[in-house]
């Protein structure tokens, strides 16, 4: 080849149109110059890893964008590294939300506990209302929309807080149940349309523990410093493909350059993400702000066209 995909940066331009298929993520180009594309169904959980500055917030950038203009996706945030929403890299985004919390644990352990209500409502009404046990068989709707939380700098609601004054021992309680919280969206939210994407430094167990991070089947890692890391983002056998290792990835030229395994391809593929602009992400997120709506809202308005209700029925025993 006359020049490496890899290390040509490319731009994303978002048209402001709605997807025509909301199973199918484009990331980018491969080291082929490929376009690279996974599908959401199906997909409880998706794990970012990388370094400071290697492309990880542009990468959630050209999700939001690509999917804000479909009423059938409704996004939420938690931010660790901000204290408010005007803050931060998603302070443009956050128009495009029905919910956003930033470092405060108690606001991010509300959030969490919001979200895994509304996974028990659609598991307990998904049969009844849309006539199947997996909402994938049918597809998001602006009824029963794509409901996808984005948790960045994830380790900030993970931590063990280690010490013996009430304090602390109050904050290690609320970090274990967001723990707990997370894993219940991501090993049982898959069905209903729940989506969570994490992203971290570094995806080692003590910033995403292992049993959320292990049932995420999709993992991108962009450039790490470390074998180890490495490992944690991608699994054990990046070792057996050292050429394609992250670790190869810390030139400036490769900023914007994921590794990820992909199915039905032997090792682990490259793929150069678009940059997509500050500006770019804001006039989206602006124009398609009308669509943001509460997922629970819009659950309650489709069990109120079709007569049901989350409620158990009364017992008939005496």
């Amino acid at each position: 080849m006359r020049s490496d995909p890899l290390t040509t940066p490319t731009t994303h331009r978002p048209t402001g149109l709605p997807p025509v298929d909301l199973t199918r993520w484009e990331l980018g180009i491969d080291e082929y110059a490929a376009k690279v594309c996974v599908s959401l169904a199906n997909v409880p959980g998706v794990t970012v890893a990388g370094v400071p500055g290697a492309g990880k917030t542009s990468g959630v950038n050209k999700f939001v964008c690509d999917f804000a203009p479909s009423s059938s996706v409704q996004i939420a945030g938690a931010d660790g590294k901000v204290s408010r929403a005007s803050e931060g890299d998603y302070a443009d985004l956050v128009k495009r939300m029905f919910a956003f919390c930033g470092d405060d644990l108690d606001e991010a352990n509300a959030l969490f506990k919001r979200l895994v209500e509304l996974r028990k409502r659609r598991s307990a009404t998904i049969r009844d209302v849309l006539g199947v046990k997996n909402m994938w068989h049918v597809g998001p709707s602006p009824e029963w929309p794509l409901t996808v939380l984005i948790i960045d700098e994830a380790h900030t609601y993970f931590r063990e807080y280690k010490g013996s004054d009430a304090e602390t021992k109050r904050l290690a309680a609320l970090t274990a149940e967001n723990a707990r919280l997370v894993e219940d969206l991501v090993k049982k939210g898959r069905s209903v349309g729940v989506l969570v994407i994490l992203i971290s430094q570094k995806t080692t167990g003590d910033a995403i523990p292992t049993f959320i991070r292990d049932v995420c089947p999709i993992g991108l890692s962009f450039a790490q410093k470390t074998v180890e890391a490495a490992v944690a983002a991608l699994g054990d056998d990046i070792r057996n493909w050292p050429d394609a290792s992250p670790v190869t990835l810390q030139d400036p030229a490769y900023v914007g350059v994921a590794v990820m395994a992909m199915q039905g391809r032997p090792g682990y593929t490259r793929i150069r993400t678009p940059y997509v602009s500050d500006a770019d992400a804001a006039r989206v997120a602006e124009a398609t702000s009308h669509l943001s709506a509460d997922p629970d809202l819009c659950l309650d308005a489709l069990l109120a066209s079709t007569g049901r209700t989350t409620a158990p029925l009364p017992s008939l025993a005496k």
